[in-house]
């Protein structure tokens, strides 16, 4: 016997199976649905942290850079370092010793800065000889025109203590502080970069070039300005009294003049300025040569 079509089994199935199909077909018609509320975990149990990488952190670096370096654009300041000096003597051997001393405290005082920049630190090497030698950087420079000097190549100071003795500084304690604190100024100019931005501009001029000179002239009174930043950090503390540190920092007033065409150090009383701002402001930024109006650097 048959039954009624409204009641066939197989007939619900398939208008059921439509009423399915036309729901999704109008679920897909109609787009992405917007839910509102908030997020449930399928269990109680909390669900572990997302894997994150390992923060790996960017290791000291020189930048080589110029007006916009980074550690002439952000102010920094020389912490306060106390200095055990020996006691001053004009011999080989008691120069040597200052020097020593001297260099120690300098990387005392710079090693903190640095490291907050994320500059890379190494101290420097000290050739405290009687007779200044010839080095990486090439032949020795006449007593005439330098008495001490720096040789990026090798990071090494060199202090001759006879030439030191005899036409840089005599008896003068507060003379040979300003000279190692310059010389030490380029180590600082060599170990973030500055240095050898410099030179390739000077390369790229022309050593004796007015640009050439120009930028040598930028180099040394930066070093002046590094080392008027250090005398001020030592002074009154240690071995470096506040008339000691003050002497130190007027002495770059007695630079030699030089020739317009050999020019590369600067004029006395630019020397004394740019110690002098170094002094006073003990801050990276007023070092910042490489951004100063040429009358500055003449």
């Amino acid at each position: 016997m048959t039954q009624p079509a409204g009641n066939n089994p197989f007939t619900l199935a398939g208008v059921f199976a439509l009423v399915v199909a036309f729901v999704l077909g109008i679920g897909q018609l109609s787009g992405p649905q917007v839910v509102s509320g908030h997020a449930l975990a399928e269990s109680s149990r909390p669900l572990p942290p997302p894997a994150t990488e390992p923060s790996t952190p960017i290791r000291p670096r020189a930048v080589y850079r110029l007006a916009d370096h980074p550690v002439l654009l952000k102010p920094a300041p020389l912490e306060p370092v106390t200095c055990d000096l020996p006691r001053f003597g004009t011999s080989d051997p008691a120069l040597a010793a200052y020097y020593t001393a001297g260099v120690a405290c300098l990387d005392a005082a710079w090693a903190p800065l640095l490291a907050a920049a994320n500059m890379p630190f190494e101290k420097p090497a000290l050739d405290a000889s009687p007779i200044l030698k010839d080095g990486p950087c090439g032949a020795a420079p006449e007593s005439d025109h330098a008495v001490a000097y720096y040789c990026g190549r090798n990071r090494t100071i060199y202090m001759p203590t006879s030439r030191l003795r005899s036409n840089g500084g005599g008896d003068a304690p507060a003379t040979h502080l300003a000279t190692l604190s310059h010389e030490y100024g380029h180590h600082v100019q060599a170990l973030t970069g500055l240095l050898r931005a410099a030179d390739l501009k000077i390369t790229d001029a022309g050593e004796k070039s007015p640009a050439g000179l120009e930028m040598s002239r930028r180099i040394e009174l930066q070093a002046n300005c590094f080392a008027g930043m250090f005398l001020t950090a030592a002074a009154g503390r240690g071995s470096v009294t506040p008339s000691l540190a003050q002497l130190a920092q007027e002495d770059f007033q007695y630079a030699v003049e030089e020739t317009p065409e050999n020019n590369a150090h600067g004029s006395a009383n630019n020397q004394a300025a740019w110690a002098s701002t170094g002094f006073k402001s003990n801050s990276t930024a007023a070092c910042n040569t490489f951004a100063a109006p040429p009358a500055q650097v003449s």
